[in-house]
């Protein structure tokens, strides 16, 4: 029976029936009353938040609920989504609300956009390839009241990347960056406290992001001999591998005593206990340059890689940029002795001038002004 009810529901008759009922909900949903309640809404990971989006529920004081589950969403996760969507005076998403494309909200409704990543670095929305048409991207961010960036210059950008306004792309700081300000030094130790065998070392930190071909995911070879690298790899140095949440496979299956995969580890945590941080097209590079911690930017595919840029690549990088592994260990110990001060200020200053330790209380004031 359960088979042949899904057998029914999987034809066009069955989609239709389903749209429908969808329909209906949301009719339901939206005769209930709007509670003065704000809705952290997120699909980056399963039962909890991420360190931009928690950073302002710790510090929001309102009544509150967390809604976090990894797409693909259920039947019976969407409906919950729904009704909580529907009902929450405000929406705080740091991803795509992929809900806002099905139906309307009410005029006394909120939606804030607090996007997990800093700066404008690769190009995103509506000016990247997606699986999405134009018409889902836009219904997509249509509705947002407010959007979170990191410094005038990035205004623009993200008025273009989501179809809005550049009037609601306000330039209040990112809510986890606050944490670089505040609490650097406690990172590093909390870093040590859990690997003692890092004290005293020199810590590179690879941190590449996703692969994506026509709007799907890839699996991403870096080119790198593992072995190579372990056995260059002075005794007072460390190589982490910080792999990108969409990255549900390891870049390095052997094991080494001097290489590790810590990608369970708060990436932020582990920029703070580095000396040099090794990316592609990652915005970690805006984490290290607010914590001075110089960039190498190891692009092996950089002909290839389909997405563009908002700043000139790799002219304006905060560092250097090399596309050979075998280059990969002296380009990044060079940089360890002669980090870029100037370039990684004048990146700074560019992008992250709105990232000064008070994001958080922005961020939330204009949530708590909303509830008022």
């Amino acid at each position: 029976m359960k088979n042949l009810l899904k057998k029914l529901l999987s034809n066009r008759i069955g989609q239709k029936l389903i749209g429908l009922f969808y329909k209906v909900w949301c009719l339901m949903c939206k005769m209930m009353p709007v509670k003065n309640r704000v809705l952290f809404f997120t699909i980056r990971a399963d039962g909890r938040l991420l360190d931009n989006a928690r950073a302002v529920y710790d510090s929001v004081n309102a009544e509150k609920m967390i809604f976090a589950h990894k797409l693909p969403h259920s039947h019976a996760v969407s409906l919950k989504a729904l009704f909580y969507i529907l009902t929450s005076k405000v929406i705080v998403t740091d991803d795509y609300l992929r809900y806002s494309r099905y139906t309307k909200f009410r005029k006394e409704q909120k939606v804030f956009q607090i996007w997990h990543a800093c700066g404008a670095f690769k190009m995103f929305g509506l000016d990247a390839p997606s699986k999405l048409t134009k018409e889902q991207e836009r219904a997509t961010h249509a509705q947002y009241s407010a959007v979170a960036v990191t410094g005038e210059e990035c205004r623009k950008f993200y008025a273009g990347a989501f179809g809005v306004s550049k009037d609601i792309c306000l330039a209040v700081g990112l809510p986890r960056t606050d944490r670089l300000f505040t609490d650097a030094d406690l990172m590093r130790i909390a870093v040590y406290e859990r690997y003692p065998e890092f004290k005293n070392k020199k810590i590179y930190l690879y941190c590449p992001t996703f692969r994506e071909r026509d709007g799907e995911k890839y699996k991403y070879d870096p080119g790198i001999d593992w072995n190579a690298l372990s056995a260059e790899l002075c005794d007072d140095e460390i190589f982490i591998i910080r792999r990108h949440p969409m990255m549900n496979y390891r870049l390095c299956n052997n094991t080494f005593n001097n290489i590790y995969d810590l990608t369970d580890e708060s990436t932020l945590e582990l920029t703070a206990a580095s000396d040099v941080v090794i990316t592609d097209y990652s915005s970690v590079i805006y984490d290290a340059c607010l914590l001075n911690v110089p960039n190498v930017f190891y692009c092996p595919d950089y002909r290839e890689y389909e997405r563009g840029f908002y700043l000139k690549f790799p002219e304006n990088l905060p560092g250097e940029m090399i596309t050979d592994s075998k280059d990969l260990l002296s380009a990044v110990r060079r940089t360890k002795e002669k980090p870029p001060v100037d370039q990684i200020q004048k990146f700074r200053n560019r992008q992250l001038n709105a990232c000064d330790g008070h994001s958080t209380e922005r961020v939330v004031k204009i949530i708590e002004d909303w509830l008022k």
